[in-house]
């Protein structure tokens, strides 16, 4: 029998994967909940019931007495996702490449999958996969910050929608503050963790800096979920800081920052234009400066603020 390719039905394999989980921890299953459990009409149930019963050879039988699906045995597994070697080259890359800023939470696990997957190859593909991993190399900032503990139970408490109770060291006040916190964004940035949450005393969204938790404690209090996108909450930031009325900004770039523009890739909406031999002119919107402000600092001279229109900020939008 010709080796079957799943590759087009990807987008549906999660559903297949959970609909044998549960009939292989004998739970009640029958068209109407796993419709509900998988968000799909029963008609679609049934589809993925027949697909898996005809094209993946699952042993699926209807149990009349007890109204469900069940396996007329549990030897059967859902067929292995092929990757192809040009695949497992790119992962196992990736890998590499974010393990040192990446926490244990997420580094101890992507290196047990790459290594689980390696083992597998013949010993020819695995060399050329470790010669690929040689050959490319990423390196993360100089100076990273502290506060990556912190990453694991935040991200525990983001999942299970549970509010925190923290010692946050508040740098704007120079003191120690107690905090009840409901996590909701964990973002990476310039060698620092941080979180973006609703807090409870100031009512207000601020992001935290990993590195000034002192403690943390997640409750088992569920936090009443509010609409939150971080992708609306960070637009027009031009890194971490946010917050106030987009302005438009234009930064004079000189010397070897108007030389190296060209090769960079400007947050979404700059733009850079030359206007003369070793000069040019980068324009964007920008909400709160802070983090531009700080940019342009690093540039040593080679960057000037030529038109900023004041931005009102909002109070508590980054937090010490």
């Amino acid at each position: 029998m010709a080796k079957r390719t799943f590759s087009k039905f990807r987008s549906r394999w999660w559903a297949f994967c959970k609909i044998e989980r549960q009939l292989k921890a004998h739970l009640a299953c029958n068209t109407q909940s796993l419709a509900a459990d998988l968000q799909v009409d029963a008609r679609t149930v049934r589809r993925y019931i027949e697909f898996m019963r005809d094209d993946l050879g699952a042993p699926i039988i209807f149990d009349r007495p007890s109204q469900s699906y069940k396996f007329s045995h549990t030897t059967w597994s859902m067929p292995n996702v092929h990757l192809s070697l040009e695949e497992l080259q790119s992962l196992a890359v990736a890998v590499k490449s974010i393990t040192p800023t990446v926490p244990a939470p997420f580094a101890q696990p992507l290196e047990s999958l790459l290594a689980k997957l390696l083992d597998a190859l013949p010993e020819d593909d695995q060399m050329e996969i470790r010669r690929a991993q040689k050959q490319i190399v990423f390196l993360p900032v100089p100076v990273s910050s502290k506060g990556s503990a912190w990453v694991g139970p935040l991200l525990e408490a983001i999942r299970g929608e549970w509010t925190v109770d923290m010692v946050y060291f508040a740098l704007s006040r120079n003191q120690e503050t107690q905090r009840r916190f409901d996590p909701y964004h964990l973002r990476y940035f310039m060698g620092t963790w941080y979180v973006v949450g609703y807090d409870h005393l100031t009512k207000h969204w601020p992001v935290l800096n990993l590195a000034r938790i002192r403690k943390l404690t997640v409750t088992e209090d569920f936090y009443r979920v509010r609409s939150f996108d971080p992708d609306i909450f960070f637009k027009n930031s031009f890194g971490i800081s946010v917050g106030g009325t987009p302005q438009k900004v234009s930064i004079k770039l000189t010397g070897w920052n108007a030389k190296t523009a060209g090769e960079r890739i400007w947050p979404p909406g700059f733009t850079y234009k030359d206007v003369g031999p070793d000069e040019g002119i980068l324009t964007g919107l920008i909400a709160n400066p802070a983090d531009l402000e700080l940019w342009i600092a690093s540039c040593q001279g080679d960057a000037e603020m030529i038109a900023e229109e004041k931005s009102t900020r909002r109070a508590g939008a980054q937090d010490g």
